[in-house]
Formats: C-alpha cells, structure tokens, sequence
C-alpha cells in the first residue's frame, strides 16, 4: 500500500487503534462467556449490548463539543484511561468473584461512554494528521484494522484466554488500552490546522451552544442528512438480520454451533478485502455511483441470505455485503471530513452518529417482530428490499453531480478560511 504521508503521526494512531480495537474485539467473546457465569437469561445477557450502545444516544452530542473545544489529543487519551480503568475493575471483580449483572452493566456503559468520545475526537483529528488527497487511504487503514482486530483476531483470543483464565482476556484489554494511551502521547500536539476559538466559555450553557451549532450545521446539509439516512437504514437491517443470523444457520440452514463461528469469520473476509480496495474503487468509480452501487448490492446480498439456499452461499453473500459496505463506509467517512469545518467536526460527527447508531436499536425491535410473525427469512427480505428503496429516495442528493458540487464548495470555503488566517497573522 502507498505511503501515506505524515507517516509519523499517522502510523501512531493507527497503533493506537490497533492495540484498542484488539481489546474491544477480545471483549466481544469474553463479555457474553463472563455474563454466562453469571445468568442464563438471555435478556440479561442482551443488556451488556444495550448498555455499550446506549451513550450514542444520550451523551454523543456532549462528547462531539468536547472533541471540538479541547485538544482532540487528551480526548482520546482521556477516553482509553476510561476504559482501561473499567476493565481493570472487571479483571479485578473476576478475581475477587465479585461480579455482578449491575457491575458489567456499568462497565460497558463507561466503555461506551469513552467510544463516544474517542470516535468523535478521533475522526476530527485524523485530517489535521495526514494531508487532504491521503485521507481515503488513512480511512481505509483504520476501518481495515478495525474489522480485522474485532471481528477475527480479537474474539478467538478473548474466547481461549476466558477459557484459560477468566480474568485474563480483561487484563489483555486493560494493556491494550494502556499500550494506546502510550502511543497516542507520542504524537505531536500541533496540527497544521487549529481549532478555532469557543465562542462560548466551558460552562453547560456554553456546551449546549456548541451542540445547537453542531446540529444545525449537519441539519442544514441535506448530504449530510441524506448520508446519515443511508447508514441509519444499513445498521438498522444490520440490527434486524444479523441478529437473528444465529436463527437462520441454526434452524433453516441447519449449520452447528461450531461452524456458525466459522460462517461469521469467513463472512468477515470480504470486509477484510473491502478496506484494502476501497481507495482504488474510490479512484475510479465517481462517488455518487459508488454509494448507489454499493447499497444495492448490499440490498441484495442481505436479500440474499434469507434465500437460505445453502451455508455456503449465505457466507458468499455474507461476504458481499461486508466487501461492499465497508467499501461505502470509508468514502462516505472521507467525504464526510471533507465538507465539513474542522472546527465543528467533533459536534457535527456527533450528531450522524447518533441517527446511524441509533437505528441499531430499531432495527433490532423490528427484525424481531417481523421474523416472529412472518418468518425468520422475511426479516432478510424486508431488508434488502428497504435499503434497495432507501438508495434510490435520495438518489436526487447524492448523485455525482450534486456531490462534486458539495466538494468543490467545501474546498472554496477552506481556501477562503485559509486566506483570512493568513491575514489576520500579518
């Protein structure tokens, strides 16, 4: 892969979010196996989910002012010591017996809490690291790795260090987040852009003034809305389907509890390989094509698996859904860093991800309900036929003229903040 270039700092964050998103990935299998010891219900066990998700709902706004009024550095630094102290605590709870439903309710809620703050400080620190033209390929490492270590290093680990020793996969996670506080320190707190001035002093009326700016920005950019559509769509079929995909492996494919881990790791393969092309499609594939390309085949794989004509086709179409979603992600997460002001970056990403997180949690009602009264494949079917509908409702947004039209005037305004600084300093 081409050098990316400020190399220095870049390669450190993408240290960092190696050693972080290997931990999260160890907890995706420890979390649930550790729950087990504790309750055989499943809806206790589900909460663990509920409470990690919960903070983009309540806190994200709070956290995407923070990521823009201080230094984006000590937020991300501030959000990994979070983390490390809340599993720390639960790899000390382990060893004492001590653990509780409350206890890993109020852990994975603080860890949530630190991803709200991590991922909204981060993603408005990656442009002032690496130039304009590099940021796709930087998105593309960064979404590569996080697939990579949570979804097919991270999970086996966590499983045979549990089995092992109990605390052991939260004591990893602990120095995997100590590791990126470490790496994080050595980047160098000055950016070729700074962040501008708060209008309002650090007070709750100052915040609230913050988020109000935030919002309005990303609600008056109807690419921005229209973005936030389409990820809110996708992770809410991702909610309704892959929930269930337990359901149908088990019970209509009629695939082992074994080899179900099997399906998950070689669907994964096609995110994998979807990082790594995703700059070269974005080179040649206008933007507006790609995202409608890639919903509609993403409608249709998710359509696809609720054929339920064989395991191996549904991990083929499993495959397809990540390669191109993954493709779609890092060139709608570029664009995004692209229009929208440094300086407001934090709130804005904030506000997005609040819709698209938030539809986990409706999608996952509605998948349920609708697989309960219908059919465990009506839930892939009502899927891939609302994201094939979502892609053309905002087609007249986000085609390739409009979209070019968005980037150019995002360039424009850069070049004019640039030349008014540069006055200012003479």
């Amino acid at each position: 892969m081409d050098s990316v270039p400020g190399e220095g700092p870049f390669r450190k964050l993408w240290a960092a979010t190696v050693t972080s998103n290997l931990s999260d990935g160890v907890s995706l299998a420890a979390a649930p196996l550790l729950a087990a010891t504790v309750t055989h219900d499943p809806a206790l066990i589900a909460g663990i989910t509920v409470a990690q998700r919960a903070p983009w709902l309540v806190l994200a706004f709070i956290s995407g002012a923070l990521a823009d009024r201080l230094d984006r550095k000590r937020v991300t630094q501030a959000a990994n010591w979070i983390r490390f102290a809340a599993f720390l605590a639960l790899a000390l709870a382990v060893l004492g017996d001590a653990v509780s439903m409350p206890l890993l309710y109020a852990v994975f809620f603080a860890i949530g809490t630190a991803e709200t703050l991590y991922d909204s400080a981060s993603s408005a620190w990656l442009p002032t690291l690496v130039a304009p033209d590099d940021l796709g390929r930087a998105n593309g490492r960064l979404q590569t790795t996080y697939v990579v270590c949570n979804e097919f290093v991270g999970p086996p680990l966590g499983g045979f260090l549990f089995a092992s020793a109990a605390a052991a996969p939260f004591v990893l996670g602990a120095t995997g987040y100590l590791a990126a506080i470490g790496l994080l320190a050595l980047i160098p707190t000055a950016s070729r852009k700074r962040q501008e001035p708060a209008a309002e002093p650090l007070t709750v009326k100052g915040i609230a003034s913050d988020i109000a700016d935030g919002a309005r920005w990303y609600w008056a950019s109807p690419t921005l809305r229209s973005l936030s559509a389409i990820a809110a769509m996708g992770n809410a079929v991702s909610a309704a389907t892959y929930g269930i995909l337990v359901l149908l492996a088990t019970d209509v494919l009629g695939v082992t509890s074994g080899w179900y881990g099997v399906m998950l790791a070689a669907g994964a393969i096609g995110a994998v390989l979807g990082g790594l092309v995703a700059g070269k499609v974005g080179e040649w594939m206008p933007l507006g094509t790609l995202i409608l390309v890639t919903n509609l085949l993403s409608a249709g794989s998710t359509f696809g698996m609720g054929l339920a004509i064989s395991p191996a086709a549904t991990v083929a179409f499993m495959a397809l859904d990540g390669f191109v979603v993954l493709i779609q992600t890092i060139q709608v997460v570029t664009l995004r860093q692209q229009i929208v002001p440094n300086e407001l970056m934090g709130r804005v990403t904030a506000a997005y991800r609040s819709v698209a997180v938030g539809a986990f949690t409706v999608g996952g009602i509605v998948g349920g309900l609708v697989a309960k009264f219908f059919g465990i494949p009506a839930a892939f079917y009502t899927g891939g036929v609302a994201m094939a509908a979502t892609a053309f409702v905002v087609l007249p947004v986000l085609n390739n003229r409009r979209l070019a039209q968005v980037k150019k005037e995002a360039e424009e305004a850069e070049g004019d903040s640039g030349e008014k600084n540069a006055e200012a300093s003479v």
